[in-house]
């Protein structure tokens, strides 16, 4: 057991660490949100611009093309323009797509992420990876715009 002195001298520094630490500057602030180059990359090759509105549209296209890729779709929610599916492909992989209108103008904007899901053992929760591979989504992206323009065109 600690005595009195050892405790107070071990308050005291932990303390006197503590103090030297400030609150972060303003510019670290700033800095803390403002995305990297990869960040910025990677959500470029997840999100892609289509030119309509239609939510109805776009979800059908996305739900296809999910479909064709192998995923069985867990949830789908026209309203919130949200869809949810997973396959097992060495190892279980999870698609989560959403799509928003773009105000004011006549597109879409729709995004998806692929996550390869890494059970933990002894953990309750298991870890999402977010796979960055531009094929996926470059194949994900070409059988959208290919269901939306059948789609569309009644095809």
């Amino acid at each position: 057991m600690l005595g009195r002195r050892a405790v107070c001298g071990l308050l005291a520094g932990h303390s006197l660490l503590l103090s030297s630490c400030g609150p972060p500057s303003g510019e670290q602030q700033a800095n803390a949100f403002a995305p990297t180059a990869s960040a910025v990359a990677m959500r470029a090759r997840q999100s892609r611009r289509f030119d309509t509105s239609s939510l109805s549209l776009m979800m059908q296209a996305a739900l296809g093309a999910l479909q064709d890729l192998g995923f069985t779709i867990e949830e789908s929610q026209s309203e919130a323009g949200v869809i949810v599916g997973s396959k097992i492909a060495g190892g279980r992989i999870r698609a989560q797509v959403s799509i928003r209108p773009v105000p004011n103008q006549n597109a879409s904007i729709v995004r998806v992420t692929f996550q390869r899901i890494v059970p933990r053992p002894g953990a309750m929760l298991a870890l999402g990876e977010t796979l960055d591979d531009p094929l996926l989504y470059q194949g994900f992206f070409e059988r959208i715009a290919q269901s939306a323009f059948l789609t569309a065109h009644e095809i």
